[in-house]
This record gives structure tokens, C-alpha cells and sequence, in this order.
């Protein structure tokens, strides 16, 4: 009868290592929750001065393809360009597929850049596909608010964005 009960009986050292475990486990991960969250504030500046990069990069491309051609760049509406990383997709602004050395060499990075009146006003940029919907005015306070709801994936689904009558606006 002891011998039974001794083989259902856990090794107290093994309870005690799988708890010790299971709270380091917790601590990490709170830990990085927290650091996230500290950092938040820096993260969204980041993502904006991409943004304002992009733009800045990306009207440059469009000032010398119009001056190649001896145009002016178009004013009669408002134009999308789009790419990723260094590869700029055709629109009725720039009509070829075209690569610029001006960007990001990050093919992860996906961004958009709205011109109006001949001139870039808006920039978007994201780590995934940057969908027609999501093309809008962000506040400050909206960019806090989708970083605190994806703050474990890094931070990757919130778009920064960069509004030329804005300019730049630093929090920290």
C-alpha cells in the first residue's frame, strides 16, 4: 500500500521548479507589456518621421519625372501614389512601376503619399498593405489608441502618418 502511494506522489522539487516557471514566464511577459507601453510615445514618433521622410522622398521622385518630361505636375485633383520600400507603383501621377534610391531600402514597409494641388499634403506608412479606408487623418491621441490595442504585436498594425500643414509634432 506505501509503494502505491509513493508512485502517485510528485517530486515536490519538480512542483516547485514548473511554479518558479510558470511565474517567470508571467513576470516576462509583464515586463514586456510594460516596456512597450513606456516606449509608446517614441514608437509613434518614429513611424510619423517615416512618414514625413516618405513624403519628402517620394515628392522628389515626382518633381523629376515631371521635369524629364517638361510638365508641371498635374492640379486638378488629388493624386495617391503608392509603394514599398524602394518600389513605387504606376498611378495616374507617375505612370510607370518605378525604383528610387531616395527610399527606404525595407520591403516590408509599405507606404502611401497623397499630393493635392501639385504638392504632397498627407503620407501614410505601415509594415503591412495599407488599405483605401485607412487613408484618413490620424490624431495623436487615435495613433496612442491603436498602438495601446496592438501593444504586444510590436506595434507593427499602427499606421504612421504625417500631415504637411502639421508638420512635425514631437512628444518626447
Amino acid at each position: 500500500m506505501e509503494e502505491e502511494q509513493k508512485k502517485k506522489k510528485f517530486p515536490k522539487g519538480l512542483i516547485i521548479a514548473a511554479v518558479i516557471l510558470i511565474v517567470f514566464a508571467f513576470g516576462c511577459e509583464f515586463m514586456s507589456y510594460c516596456f512597450n507601453k513606456y516606449f509608446l510615445g517614441y514608437r509613434i514618433d518614429e513611424k510619423n518621421a517615416k512618414a514625413e521622410y516618405c513624403m519628402k522622398a517620394v515628392n522628389t521622385v515626382v518633381i523629376e519625372t515631371y521635369e524629364k518630361k517638361g510638365e508641371q505636375i498635374p492640379k486638378d485633383k488629388e493624386y495617391i501614389v503608392r509603394g514599398n520600400g524602394q518600389n513605387i507603383e504606376a498611378c495616374e501621377l507617375i505612370a510607370e512601376s518605378s525604383y528610387s534610391d531616395y527610399l527606404r531600402d525595407d520591403k516590408k514597409l509599405y507606404w502611401a503619399v497623397k499630393f493635392r494641388d501639385g504638392e504632397p499634403c498627407e503620407a501614410w506608412i505601415c509594415y503591412r498593405p495599407i488599405k483605401d479606408d485607412e487613408l484618413r487623418y490620424y490624431s495623436r491621441d487615435e495613433q496612442v489608441e491603436l498602438y495601446n490595442k496592438n501593444v504586444m504585436k510590436n506595434s507593427k498594425n499602427v499606421l504612421g502618418y504625417f500631415n504637411a500643414k502639421e508638420g512635425v509634432k514631437y512628444f518626447h
